[in-house]
């Protein structure tokens, strides 16, 4: 960025907002950023305070940190409750705050002593259980500088997380689990059941549906104003390549790593002059100008198959604003231009016959294979009462009965994608009892539980060791997350209104 403020000599105010503003734009541009409120001097009050743009987007760097370097202990408790992948970020930085101010009142402050042992145990720096420097080194190098952190924002990262530990310590002191919830978790983890099941396939009830060209007609008279093709477009890109590590050399140094991140800013700046044009501009970086073919949204192109925000970034771009952010990716930066856009078209009957006897054929499958797993159900339900088995219940409805070997949670011979649906479904049912009908990858199920197994008490007994470190994990988690969840809302959180 410093290349920008050299050519640009505007009044200091002016340059730092634009800093700010390409920083977060690269970033955190996406839906659900606080974006639209960067045209104030604040993005949020919290215990009474102003959350500058600066303050919310380095947390929020820090995030991007913390997932890189696999550090779920940390994100998870200060994410939690997000409802969708764009609040995970948000929930982050305030929470994150609410930590920092809470573990002051607390008194809680990890030592440097404590910061560096926690580095060296960190899972990414590890290399056959040993602290590798050289793999500290790569992330500071490779991860952090490229945006614009070094060894003391990972520090303060680290120390979010000892805070963490210290807050679970302290809820956690003096709790042992009742005899009850002992053999609640035995039950859930390691009582056997016995279960048998029946499949309505889909593949059989698809065989004998047919579309009439009448009901194809209906359907396009009725959606013809929606039925229409993908918008379509084509861009130019530019690439600046991070530089990559030697094959048992040392990690690329941060200079190095910074003087391609102050080059992509270079070339995204010489586009901001008028009527600049994106190939000239190229030819004067001496960089290769490659040409997508027209591709829709939903596409996958080989250029960008890693990167879905590339593809996303190019349905963003206008004719007024043909050029797009400087956008990272798994190997550096990528710059695009607007070439070409192929507006949507309404579809003619022939074109949209296809997705029409699609959808068609669809519903009405779903329909059928409702209607066949709603009676199935109640012939099974009515043989049980009669006094028959499972299996000679299913005989009865003519349909097929498969008797599963006893299986538990921690043991289990359950193979298939439907593995985990029939798990869950015993969880929640009685002895006797047939499970509603369950939208498995191939069709329905209808899972019935015969009995469980008893609890084997010298098993228990033995499995203890084990369900007393998940109980604590699952007990300090909850008491941690209403602990966040209690001081954020005390904190007073506002968000600024957009301009």
């Amino acid at each position: 960025m410093v290349n920008i403020f050299r050519r640009f000599q505007q009044p200091l105010l002016i340059v730092l907002t634009v800093f700010v503003i390409i920083a977060f734009v690269i970033l955190y541009g996406g839906p659900g950023t606080r974006l639209d409120r960067l045209g104030s001097d604040r993005v949020a009050t919290i215990y009474g305070r102003n959350v500058q743009p600066v303050e919310y987007t380095t947390i929020g760097r820090q995030f991007e940190i913390c997932r890189m370097l696999g550090m779920f202990d940390l994100i998870i408790p200060l994410a939690q409750n997000a409802r969708a992948m764009s609040e995970v970020t948000e929930n982050y930085i305030w929470n994150t705050i609410v930590l920092r101010t809470q573990a002051r009142k607390l008194g809680i402050e990890p030592t440097e002593t404590q910061v560096a042992e926690a580095i060296q145990n960190l899972p990414a720096f590890q290399n056959n259980g040993q602290y590798d420097h050289a793999r500290y080194s790569q992330a500071v190098q490779s991860v952090l500088a490229p945006r614009g952190m070094g060894s003391a924002q990972l520090e303060e990262i680290i120390r979010d997380s000892l805070r963490i530990q210290v807050l679970k310590d302290l809820l956690g002191a003096g709790y042992a689990p009742a005899p009850d919830e002992l053999e609640a978790a035995y039950v859930r983890q390691y009582q056997k059941v016995e279960a048998a099941l029946v499949r309505v396939s889909r593949e059989e009830i698809a065989k004998g549906v047919q579309v009439p060209a009448d009901d194809v007609q209906k359907a396009f008279d009725a959606r013809k104003d929606t039925l229409k093709s993908a918008e379509k477009r084509k861009v130019q890109f530019v690439v600046f390549n991070l530089p990559e590590k030697a094959k048992d050399g040392p990690a690329p140094a941060a200079a190095d790593l910074q003087k391609v991140a102050d080059r992509a800013d270079d070339f995204s700046a010489a586009l901001l002059a008028p009527e600049a044009k994106f190939e000239e501009i190229a030819k004067r970086f001496e960089l290769e100008v490659k040409t997508t073919p027209l591709f829709a949204a939903s596409e996958r192109l080989e250029e960008f198959s890693k990167q879905s925000n590339i593809a996303a970034a190019a349905f963003r771009m206008t004719a007024e604003k043909p050029f797009s952010d400087t956008l990272q990716t798994d190997k550096g930066y990528i710059i695009l231009h607007l070439v070409e856009t192929q507006a949507s078209k309404p579809l003619t009957l022939d074109q949209a016959k296809p997705q029409l006897v699609e959808s068609l054929k669809g519903d009405r499958v779903r329909e059928l294979l409702s209607l066949k797993a709603a009676d199935v159900r109640k012939k099974l339900e009515e043989g049980v009462k009669a006094g028959k088995t499972f299996v000679q219940a299913a005989e009865a409805a003519g349909v097929k009965a498969e008797v599963l070997e006893a299986f538990s949670r921690s043991e289990s011979t359950l193979k298939g994608p439907d593995a985990s649906l029939i798990q869950n479904a015993v969880s929640d049912l009685k002895p006797g009892q047939t499970s509603s009908a369950l939208d498995g990858p191939e069709g329905t199920l209808l899972v019935h539980l015969i009995k469980r197994q008893p609890v084997d008490p010298a098993d228990l007994e033995k499995q203890k060791a084990s369900m007393l470190p998940m109980l604590e994990t699952q007990r300090l988690d909850g008491l941690l997350s209403e602990w966040v969840d209690r001081q954020r809302a005390a904190a007073g959180l506002q968000l600024a209104q957009p301009r």
